[in-house]
């Protein structure tokens, strides 16, 4: 008997697709060969393509469910690297540079990670917001962060930012 798996999150590049099932299987597409697949620890609930030397989406960041990033290479289907920012539900991603050496998480319960190699102890603990981090932006200095119908523009701190128009 075929096992039925529903698509949760998908992400369309220009290479290709990469699709997360509800089996916490991430699936990439590409347009000229043939599909491969890696397992995850949970359930995808957000997906990030991050963009390689070549001008293409070459790795994607998939937050799951129970608080874990996974960092995948497209080319060989493989998780380069794990974090673990705590045990609720990634919200968000946002890429902190071009070259995704530090990416910034949003989190269900409203606490806004920064994790990546480069970033003390891999995971730091930027500041915590009053409900979930729906949406991050970087702008110039500051995090723009989408919360319901509402958006916070904020210091790295987490300290309201003065706006200059």
């Amino acid at each position: 008997m075929r096992q039925l798996r529903t698509v949760i999150r998908s992400m369309i590049t220009a290479g290709g697709s990469v699709v997360a099932m509800d089996d916490a299987t991430i699936v990439w597409k590409p347009k000229n060969d043939r599909q491969r697949r890696v397992k995850i620890a949970a359930p995808a609930s957000v997906l990030l393509g991050l963009i390689g030397p070549n001008g293409m989406v070459d790795r994607v960041v998939a937050g799951d469910v129970c608080g874990g990033v996974n960092l995948i290479s497209l080319d060989t289907m493989e998780v380069i690297d794990r974090y673990v920012v705590g045990n609720t539900k990634i919200r968000s991603l946002c890429a902190s540079s071009i070259s995704g050496e530090s990416i910034l998480v949003g989190c269900e319960n409203g606490s806004v990670f920064m994790i990546g190699t480069n970033v003390p102890n891999r995971v730091l603990n930027l500041f915590d917001l009053d409900g979930p981090a729906s949406a991050l932006k970087i702008v110039g200095q500051d995090l723009h962060i989408q919360q319901g119908w509402e958006r916070k523009v904020v210091a790295w701190t987490g300290q309201k930012s003065v706006l200059v128009a």
